[in-house]
């Protein structure tokens, strides 16, 4: 189903540190990796009493140089007093399709007992707003990130499969909505980032300085905008 990346494990003494988890090579397996290197691997359930995190990647491999996988380890590692941050691999990320990724995020979501902070990175974000905004998932959701999120209405990429419905503001059960965007992002326009204020107006935009996408090093503001709702 995904990895979980774990916040709170038993480490072999003297294990370096690592900038992302040691992805498994079969995506249907369930298991727990810690984000360092050489670390023991742990069940799920050892974790099953921290503030669960669903991090969905946007498209390519996520365990690639620039992935998602990278910005998904960081808050996994910042957060991991509080924190386990689920990150599935979604199928077929190089050639993505809503259907299959809204199945996987359903999938996730059913397996989580407790309401789910939720993160979506780039196309990560686009399917989860549009998953969303259909209502099948009806559980309060204590935060919704949004980062670096295309605009795949009309006025913007004109892709019909990923778009969210005009309305969606007004479909939403999140309490609390964030969007962040490099004003130089390379993939995605900055531009994008108004299409998204237009339509959820009560979420707090964070225009981002320079040129990133995936924030490989990771996003500070982020990380203490859901540090702000543990509190």
């Amino acid at each position: 189903m995904g990895v979980i990346l774990v916040s709170r494990a038993t480490l072999v003494p003297g294990t370096p540190a690592s900038p992302y988890p040691t992805w498994p090579q079969k995506v249907g397996q369930r298991q727990s990796y810690d984000l360092r290197a050489n670390a023991t691997l742990h069940d799920e359930e050892t974790t099953l009493d921290s503030q669960p995190v669903l991090f969905i990647q946007g498209a390519g491999m996520m365990h690639d140089p620039e992935g998602s996988g990278r910005l998904a380890a960081y808050l996994a590692r910042e957060l991991s007093a509080d924190c386990r941050v689920i990150a599935p691999e979604m199928p077929d990320a190089d050639n993505p399709h809503y259907q299959p990724w809204r199945d996987r995020i359903e999938q996730e979501l059913q397996a989580i007992d407790e309401e789910a902070i939720l993160i979506g990175h780039s196309l990560g974000g686009s399917a989860l707003l549009k998953y969303l905004a259909e209502g099948s998932y009806r559980k309060a959701v204590p935060g919704l990130f949004l980062v670096s999120v295309p605009n795949w209405g009309s006025d913007g990429w004109a892709y019909e499969e990923f778009a969210a419905p005009n309305d969606v503001g007004s479909r939403l059960l999140a309490s609390r909505i964030f969007l962040y965007h490099s004003r130089n992002d390379p993939e995605v326009p900055f531009a994008h980032l108004g299409y998204y204020q237009e339509r959820l107006p009560m979420a707090t935009a964070r225009p981002v300085e320079g040129s990133e996408h995936s924030f490989v090093e990771g996003l500070p503001i982020l990380l203490d905008d859901i540090k702000s709702l543990l509190r």
